[in-house]
């Protein structure tokens, strides 16, 4: 039997038909996927329980009488600014440089600033709003402060001054009690530190009048 025209054109138009339906349809069937690799392994989430364990919980505790790597706070001087007898560190116990200097000015300036103010007087931005003014730096008292004492402030927290611990590390807290250093003997400055600079207290009175 002959197969007529009208006949090859139907068959091709069922064929097109057929063929686009293979493609570009929505489907509600996951895609193959022919290596999982582990793509889709069971997983907890933080806070979610886990029946596997005995307490249920998926977030695990901290092996008894061990310590993560580098969380041995075995000297006490360099992390909590105090001696093995309990007394304030004298000097930093650390290597200072120009670097380290900047970056104490630099954490400073984010965290200190708007309590103790840029030079250090206690005049920050946050005394206008009702918060008790911090003392000077200057003062003779925070002067003669041992350097592990200030650094205790900002581990510790005093008076209405929180603890800092957690937002400033071990070596961004020593940094900046080595620029607090540095603020308080650029405001006491000596007619000797004015030598060794080429100052003459005369050209320093004149800026500072100006």
């Amino acid at each position: 039997m002959r197969t007529t025209p009208i006949l090859k054109l139907f068959a091709f138009l069922l064929m097109a038909a057929a063929l686009s339906a293979c493609r570009g349809q929505p489907s509600q069937k996951p895609p193959i996927h022919l290596n999982p690799n582990m793509d889709w392994q069971e997983k907890f989430k933080p806070q979610e329980p886990n029946p596997f364990f005995e307490d249920g919980r998926s977030m695990r505790a901290p092996v008894e009488g061990t310590v993560a790597r580098g969380l041995l706070r075995d000297n006490p001087p360099y992390f909590e600014g105090v001696y093995d007898n309990g007394s304030f560190v004298a000097t930093i116990p650390v290597s200072l440089d120009r670097s380290f200097l900047h970056r104490g000015q630099e954490r400073y300036e984010i965290f200190c600033t708007p309590c103790h103010g840029g030079t250090g007087a206690g005049e920050g931005i946050v005394i206008g709003y009702g918060y008790v003014p911090p003392p000077s730096f200057h003062e003779q008292r925070i002067l003669d402060m041992p350097d592990g004492e200030l650094y205790s402030s900002i581990y510790n927290g005093v008076r209405s001054m929180p603890s800092y611990r957690h937002q400033i590390p071990v070596d961004d807290r020593w940094a900046i009690v080595a620029y607090i250093r540095a603020l308080q003997r650029s405001q006491n400055a000596t007619d000797d530190d004015l030598r060794k600079l080429n100052i003459t207290t005369d050209f320093a009175q004149a800026n500072t009048a100006e």
